[in-house]
C-alpha cells in the first residue's frame, strides 16, 4: 500500500523534461521492438512441439474420461 502511494505521488509530480529524441533513438527503439518480437517468435517456434504435445495430452485425458463416462 505504501509503495502504491509513493508511485502515485511520483507519477503525479512529474516535471516536463524538455528533452529531444533524435531519429537515432527512435530507430534504436524500433530495432529493439523488432528484436523482441522476433525473439518471441523464435522461442515459440522452438517450443511448439512441446506445447502441442502437452495440450494434446491435456485434452486427450479429458476426452478419455468422457468416453468412459467419468467426469
Amino acid at each position: 500500500m505504501v509503495y502504491l502511494v509513493i508511485a502515485a505521488v511520483l507519477i503525479g509530480t512529474v516535471a516536463p523534461a524538455h528533452a529531444y529524441i533524435d531519429a537515432g533513438s527512435g530507430s534504436y527503439v524500433l530495432q529493439m521492438l523488432m528484436a523482441g518480437l522476433l525473439g518471441l517468435a523464435f522461442t515459440i517456434k522452438l517450443s511448439w512441439q512441446r506445447l502441442k504435445a502437452s495440450t494434446a495430452k491435456m485434452f486427450a485425458g479429458k476426452i478419455g474420461m468422457e468416453k468412459r463416462g467419468e467426469e
